[in-house]
C-alpha cells in the first residue's frame, strides 16, 4: 500500500460506518468508480470529490496527496448514491443519517430507523454561492436529468460559466414538490417569468441609487431589494389565498 501522509493517517477513522467492511485504503478514485459503475453508470470523480468536501467520506492521502479509498468508503458512497437516486434524500439529510450510523445511534442501514434532519437544520449554500449542476443535485437529492430539465425550461438560469445561484436549492425543492402535486412545468415557468418581471421592475426603481456606485449605496440597494422581496411575497401569498377562497365558493 502506498505510504500515507501523516496528517491523513491522523484522521483515519476505522470505527466509522460500515464497521464490518475493510477500512484499509488501497483503491484509487478510478477503481472506486469502476466498482460502482454497474449501479451508477454516470458517477464521476468530481461528484466523489464533492462528497469529500461535504465531509460525507474521508479518503486518505498518500505522501504525494493522492486520494486512496477503502471498501468501507465504497459502501459509504453506495449508501449516499442510493439514498439520492431511490429516495430523493437531500445531502444534509444523508449527512445526518451517516452521523447516526457512525456514532452507533442506529444499527444497520435502514433509513426508517433514523431521525430525519429538520428543515431548519439543513445546511444551505451561503448567499452569493455559485453551484454546479452536480453540487445542486447532491444538495437537494435531485437527479442531474431533473436539474437539466429545469435549466432547459428556463426555471433555472445558469451564468456564463454554467453555474447556478444559491437560491436554486429552494427553486428545485419547491418545483419538484409542485410537479409531484400535479402542476405542469409550463405553469411553474409562468411563476418564474412573473418573478423575473417583478425583479426587473424593483431593480429599475432603485436605478438612481445603484448609479451612485458607493459601498453605502450598494448596502442600501441590497436592503431595499430585500424589503421589496418580502412585501411582494407576502402580497402574492395573500392574493393566492384570496383567489383560492373565491374559487371554492
Amino acid at each position: 500500500m502506498p505510504q500515507l501522509a501523516h496528517e491523513a493517517w491522523s484522521h483515519y477513522q476505522p470505527g466509522s460506518w460500515p464497521q464490518d467492511v475493510s477500512h484499509e485504503a488501497t483503491l484509487k478514485i478510478g477503481e472506486v468508480i469502476a466498482l460502482l459503475n454497474a449501479e451508477f453508470p454516470f458517477l464521476a470523480a468530481s461528484k466523489i470529490r464533492y462528497f469529500e468536501t461535504q465531509d460525507l467520506i474521508t479518503p486518505q492521502r498518500t505522501a504525494s496527496n493522492q486520494r486512496l479509498f477503502s471498501l468501507a468508503d465504497v459502501e459509504r458512497l453506495r449508501f449516499i448514491l442510493i439514498e439520492q437516486r431511490d429516495r430523493y434524500v437531500s445531502l444534509p439529510q444523508i449527512k445526518e443519517m451517516l452521523r447516526q450510523l457512525d456514532s452507533g445511534e442506529v444499527e444497520g442501514s435502514h433509513p426508517g430507523r433514523m431521525r430525519a434532519l429538520p428543515d431548519d437544520e439543513a445546511v444551505k449554500p451561503r448567499p452569493g454561492t455559485r453551484l454546479h449542476n452536480d453540487e445542486l443535485a447532491a444538495l437537494v437529492g435531485a437527479s442531474l436529468a431533473d436539474i437539466q430539465r429545469y435549466v432547459e425550461a428556463g426555471i433555472l438560469i445558469p451564468d456564463s460559466r454554467g453555474r447556478l445561484t444559491a437560491q436554486a436549492v429552494d427553486i428545485v425543492k419547491y418545483a419538484q414538490m409542485l410537479e409531484k402535486a400535479g402542476m405542469s412545468l409550463r405553469l411553474i415557468k409562468t411563476i418564474r417569468n412573473s418573478a423575473h418581471s417583478h425583479a426587473v421592475h424593483v431593480v429599475g426603481m432603485l436605478a438612481a441609487e445603484r448609479a451612485k456606485n458607493t459601498p453605502v449605496a450598494k448596502e442600501r440597494v441590497i436592503a431595499e431589494t430585500s424589503e421589496f422581496a418580502t412585501m411582494l411575497s407576502h402580497l402574492y401569498r395573500a392574493l393566492l389565498a384570496e383567489n383560492i377562497d373565491v374559487e371554492l365558493r
